[in-house]
This record gives C-alpha cells, sequence and structure tokens, in this order.
C-alpha cells in the first residue's frame, strides 16, 4: 500500500511538472510604440506667454504738477532658456487718464483719454531658483516703442507664485518714455500683475 501511494505521489508531481512546462509559453504584451508623454508644464525651456496689466502714475519731467494715469493690458509671447532667462516679444493697449488740464504742448493743450499701441522687446528671468519654491522674486526689463508717443523702458521687480510654468507675478514697475509728441521725458511708477504660461 506504500508502495502505491509513493507511485501515485511520484505521478501526480509529474503531471504537475509537465502542465506547468506546458505555460511558459506565454509572452507578455509589448510596449507600445508611441511618443513618451511630456508634461509641458515641467520643461526647463520651450515657449513662454504671459498677459498682464499694469497701472502707472506718470509725471512730466520736472512737472509733478502735472501727472496722469497710464493703464494697460500687455500680451507677450517668447523663449524661456531656463529659468532664470526668457526672451519675448509684446504687443500692448495702453489708455491714459489725466487732470483736466492735461500736459500742455505750447499754447495747446494735449487731449487726454488717448489709446496707444506700444510694441516691445522684454527679458525676464527669476532671482533665484523655483525648483522647490512655491514663491520666488523675479526681474523684467521692457524697451519698444509706442506710435506717436516714442521710445520707452519699463524695469520691473516682483513676485511670482505657483508653478514653474504656470504661475501668478506681481511685481513695482517703473516707466519712462520720450514722448515725441510733448517733447518731453515722462517717467512714473506703478503696479504690473498678470498670469504666465
Amino acid at each position: 500500500m506504500k508502495r502505491m501511494m509513493i507511485i501515485a505521489g511520484l505521478a501526480l508531481l509529474a503531471t504537475i511538472s509537465a502542465g506547468a512546462q506546458e505555460h511558459t509559453d506565454y509572452k507578455l504584451p509589448e510596449k507600445p510604440k508611441r511618443a513618451a508623454y511630456v508634461h509641458y508644464a515641467d520643461l526647463d525651456k520651450g515657449l513662454w506667454f504671459a498677459v498682464q496689466a499694469s497701472v502707472h502714475t506718470v509725471f512730466a519731467y520736472g512737472s509733478t504738477d502735472k501727472a496722469t494715469a497710464l493703464q494697460g493690458v500687455e500680451l507677450i509671447a517668447g523663449y524661456r532658456f531656463g529659468e532664470f532667462f526668457r526672451l519675448g516679444g509684446g504687443v500692448a493697449i495702453r489708455h491714459y487718464l489725466a487732470p483736466s488740464d492735461g500736459f500742455p504742448i505750447g499754447k495747446n493743450k494735449m487731449m487726454f483719454g488717448i489709446i496707444a499701441l506700444p510694441v516691445f522687446l522684454e527679458l525676464r528671468g527669476n532671482i533665484i531658483s523655483q525648483e522647490s519654491r512655491m514663491a520666488v522674486p523675479y526681474w523684467s526689463f521692457d524697451a519698444g516703442y509706442a506710435v506717436n508717443e516714442g521710445l520707452f523702458l519699463s524695469p520691473t521687480v516682483g513676485v511670482r507664485i505657483g508653478r514653474p510654468r504656470n504661475d501668478f507675478i506681481a511685481g513695482i514697475t517703473y516707466y519712462m518714455q520720450k514722448n515725441d509728441a510733448l517733447n518731453k521725458i515722462m517717467h512714473g511708477f506703478g503696479l504690473r500683475i498678470g498670469f504666465e504660461f
């Protein structure tokens, strides 16, 4: 009887072993032949865009009693070389508000409530790395030309809050323009807010 049980056990082991060998020919599915997923928000280089709004108090040089408010919206597109340097070009629409007398031009007075359409080049970047921070200081510098006004410069320092490629920006900006219509240098300070992606 013992011998029969041993023979039956060996036969069972042989059957299990043969069955296991039959199942070794299974093939795993192949990796799909498609492009790898890219999460563009985490890329350090590539295209970038920004939408900004700004408000300035502007003075004619040497004439603080002739102030006006300048408000505008800017659209910028460019290339991001890294988190510390971006280069872009922008267009804007600006609207001047003024006191009742405006800035004088000889015997006449300039009409305010005017709209300007500047084009400009912008450089910007982070001051420190945003890799492990939600908020970092940033800098930017605009230089361009506005039709019927002239050349202008506008440096900004501020803070960017969010992810490296999707963040809100807010900054203090200085504005200087050689106004051809007034034949004066105009300058002022303001606030700029926006969103960069």
